[in-house]
């Protein structure tokens, strides 16, 4: 048999699911934000919750959907890793989990060179990096209570130009449109 180790059931505001569905998309859009992409929009409850950013497949070549698909694993990763930083468990939207499964085989598959596990462990790194940022964790918070009233307010998809500009608020306008991590990323293939 299995042992299974339960994740802590979340307390405080991390027990309503909304509140946590938010913790978990502010940490898809600050992990977007790291990778340098763009937030278009984020649809939240009842709505299958989704952060849609502006990544482009560049070029025509398998080939060129690795690095879509990698930071597409990465934004994903930044959910749990938001959640698991601002509500002490990740208890939320675990099909992540599966999507990440798939991505990675997918992408270990086109690439023909590294094993699906080592390339989750590789994307997982590159977005426990982005949450090392003591400014990135200080952001979920308020992020997610933006999108946490949008949502009370009857708004099930929140404009990513307000979602924008209250990261600028917190973290500064990027330099660039990208770069850093994703650079990094990129330099590892």
């Amino acid at each position: 048999m299995y042992e299974h180790q339960l994740c802590p059931m979340p307390e405080g505001r991390c027990a309503d699911l909304a509140f946590r569905l938010a913790v978990y998309e502010a940490g898809h859009a600050l992990t977007a934000r790291a990778l340098g992409f763009k937030v278009m929009n984020v649809k939240m409850l009842p709505r299958p919750p989704i952060l849609e950013s502006d990544k482009v497949l560049e070029g025509s070549s398998q080939r060129a959907l690795i690095p879509l698909l990698e930071n597409r694993c990465i934004e994903l990763f930044g959910g749990q890793i938001a959640e698991e930083h601002a509500c002490k468990t990740s208890s939320c939207c675990s099909g992540d989990v599966a999507r990440i499964d798939e991505l990675t085989r997918l992408i270990s598959g086109l690439d023909g060179r590294r094993t699906h596990e080592d390339i989750w462990f590789e994307l997982e790194d590159v977005a426990i990096e982005i949450f090392e940022n003591e400014n990135v964790r200080e952001a979920i918070l308020p992020i997610a209570e933006f999108l946490y009233d949008e949502v009370e307010g009857g708004l099930h998809v929140v404009s990513g130009r307000k979602v924008e500009e209250l990261m600028d608020e917190l973290l500064g306008v990027p330099e660039k449109k990208r770069g850093g991590l994703l650079g990094k990323l990129m330099s590892r293939a």
